[in-house]
This record gives C-alpha cells, sequence and structure tokens, in this order.
C-alpha cells in the first residue's frame, strides 16, 4: 500500500477505535452503580472475571487505534497551519488516556484478583476511584475537543459546523467534570456515561470527515489544471 491509503487507514482508525469501544462494553456488561452495597460491587467483580478482563484488553486494542487516529488528525491540523492546537489535542489525548487507563487497569485488578481475597469496603473504594478518575478526566479531555475546534472554525480543513459541535463538546466534558454526586443525574453512572457517548460520538464524526478529506486530496492533486 501506498502512503496515501495508509493515511486513510489511519484516519479510519477512530471508526474502529469507537467500534472496539462498544464491543468491550458489550464484553463487560453494565457495571455496578457508584452508589451500589460493598457487597454487590464484590459479587460483580467476582462473578465476570473473564468478561471484565477481556473487556478491558478490548479496550486496549481500541486506544491503539485511536493513537493512530490522533496522529493522523494532528498530521491534518499541521498541514492546515494550525501545529501548535495539534500538539495541544495530542497534549491532552495522551493526558486524558493515562488516567482512563489508570481507572481501567484499576477495575482489571479488582477482576483479577482483589475482589477474590480483599475486604469489600475496600474494593468499592478502589471501584469508586476508578469511577471519579474517568469523570474528573473530562477537564483535561476538554482540549480534545476545543483543540480541533479552533482549528476547524480558522481554517476549514474539515466542515466548519463541526468546529461548533467540537466546541459544544468541550464545553460539556469541562461541566460534566464536576459530576462527583454518588448517585442520580450528576453522577459518574449518568453524567459520566453521557461523555462518554458524546466522546464516541464525536470521536467517529471525527474520523468519517477526516478520512472523507483523505479520499478527496489525491483527487484534487490528480485534476488537470487549466
Amino acid at each position: 500500500m501506498n502512503k496515501a491509503m495508509w493515511d486513510k487507514l489511519a484516519a479510519a482508525g477512530g471508526v474502529v477505535g469507537v467500534v472496539l469501544f462498544i464491543i468491550a462494553g458489550i464484553v463487560i456488561g453494565k457495571l455496578p452503580e457508584t452508589d451500589d452495597p460493598a457487597s454487590g460491587v464484590t459479587g460483580f467483580f467476582q462473578d465476570n472475571r473473564d468478561q471484565i478482563l477481556w473487556g478491558i484488553f478490548i479496550q486496549g486494542l481500541g486506544v491503539i487505534a485511536l493513537i493512530w487516529f490522533v496522529a493522523a488528525l494532528g498530521a491534518a491540523m499541521r498541514d492546515a497551519g494550525e501545529g501548535r492546537l495539534a500538539s495541544a489535542l495530542q497534549i491532552a489525548f495522551a493526558i486524558t488516556f493515562a488516567i482512563g487507563a489508570m481507572a481501567a487497569i484499576s477495575r482489571g485488578a479488582l477482576a483479577f484478583s482483589v475482589a477474590d481475597d480483599g475486604d469489600p469496603q475496600t474494593v468499592q473504594s478502589l471501584y469508586q476511584m476508578a469511577g471519579y478518575m474517568d469523570t474528573v478526566s473530562g477537564v483535561i479531555g476538554a482540549g480534545i475537543f476545543l483543540a480541533l475546534a479552533g482549528a476547524v472554525l480558522r481554517t476549514r480543513f474539515v466542515v466548519s459546523w463541526w468546529g461548533w459541535v467540537s466546541a459544544a463538546a468541550g464545553l460539556w466534558a469541562i461541566v460534566s467534570s464536576t459530576a462527583w454526586n454518588r448517585d442520580g443525574l450528576w453522577s459518574p453512572d449518568q453524567a459520566g456515561f453521557v461523555t462518554f457517548i458524546v466522546f464516541l460520538v464525536w470521536t467517529a464524526g471525527t474520523s468519517i470527515l477526516l478520512t472523507l478529506k483523505m479520499r478527496e486530496a489525491p483527487a484534487a492533486q490528480a485534476a488537470p489544471t487549466v
């Protein structure tokens, strides 16, 4: 395959990552609520050990696909003259997903051994800590959305309305990072879950738009000049 084909595959990595994250969620199943009793949380990790470990493994594969996608997105932003915003997006991605990885590994550790031998209160505390890490990382993850919003609105290297969509996603990520309640709408189980859905939709949409842009570029270069 030539470079243009590899570029398209990298741009499509966002869609691949989203699909893998959805599959991982199906494999893991519905996680306990943040305010569930300690015995219920412990029982979930004891009863679903293999599903949780396989689900986290699939999430890891999804992150690999997203890394290629973010690299392609950063390159496209730099080609559009937005090198600073490209760097900001990639740094925000790295920090946000590092926090997310710690949260996922914490859940994996609970499934691997802690839930079998640990005190239920300790298991519940570790589980709630993972949920908090996912939630609070939104304030940094907002940098991903807002960096793209700035680049799109300034250069229109993809359709301009996607810049406004990205800006709205970034504002929601900032606000939802304060979802600290242990139950109800403003908790990681609900507001935090909405943020996750927003990220999946934004990633898939950006990936599709970027892939279409990659397809159009070779055609424009090959068009004869008059």
